[in-house]
């Protein structure tokens, strides 16, 4: 079953595979990430808590953090014997 929830694998129906994801779909934690963190503020972007309050939510207890975009590193080349690079 692991291999079925990372996507599609050959040899099983395919009717078993939509079960699943389906299965996943439903999933309904039992406790709620907002009660679970009812005395502790949730972090949240400036963009979410605009969200946040347009949706009516403006009561919860939020923290709005800074969001730092992470470039991608820039990746140095290897040298391989024999590969015909230099």
């Amino acid at each position: 079953m692991k291999r079925i929830q990372k996507g599609p694998v050959r040899g099983i129906s395919f009717k078993l595979q939509e079960e699943e994801r389906e299965r996943k779909d439903q999933y309904v934690p039992d406790v709620s990430a907002l009660a679970a963190n009812a005395d502790a503020p949730l972090e949240v972007d400036n963009e979410t808590k605009d969200l946040l309050k347009s949706l009516g939510f403006d009561d919860l207890n939020v923290n709005v953090v800074n969001v730092s975009a992470n470039a991608p590193r820039e990746r140095k080349t290897r040298f391989v014997p024999g590969s015909g690079r230099a």
